[in-house]
């Protein structure tokens, strides 16, 4: 199927939400990899570098978040997501620094500065 369809990266990435709501893990891995090889800017890491975290691949999960947060220093979603999962895999030094550069790229978030002083305690 994969020769027949078009290089297109938001067509991988729709993909490969239908796979997960359809329980088709290996499926929607392949198409959030694709989506996210088509689009090396980091514009589907976010999704991509989630899925692995949750498939017991956190490490990969983690680079392919922190790849695109050097193509994206100020991405929101991709500071909350390196934050949160820093934090729940008890890093918290490291959680801090991304909690620390979220409030920094949003400085009247709430929740960002929540996020931080939660952290901080």
């Amino acid at each position: 199927m994969r020769s027949r369809a078009p290089e297109s990266p938001v067509l991988h990435y729709a993909l490969g939400l239908l796979h997960m709501r359809q329980q088709r893990p290996e499926a929607a891995g392949a198409s959030l990899a694709r989506a996210h090889e088509l689009a090396p800017d980091g514009a589907y890491a976010y999704a991509f570098g989630l899925f692995l975290v949750d498939r017991d691949r956190a490490e990969e999960g983690l680079a392919v978040l922190s790849d695109a947060l050097a193509k994206r220093p100020g991405d929101r979603q991709l500071l909350l997501a390196l934050a949160t999962l820093r934090r729940d895999r008890g890093e918290r030094a490291e959680a801090i620094a991304y909690a620390r550069r979220l409030v920094e790229s949003a400085p009247g978030d709430p929740g960002a500065a929540a996020l931080l002083a939660s952290l901080e305690r």
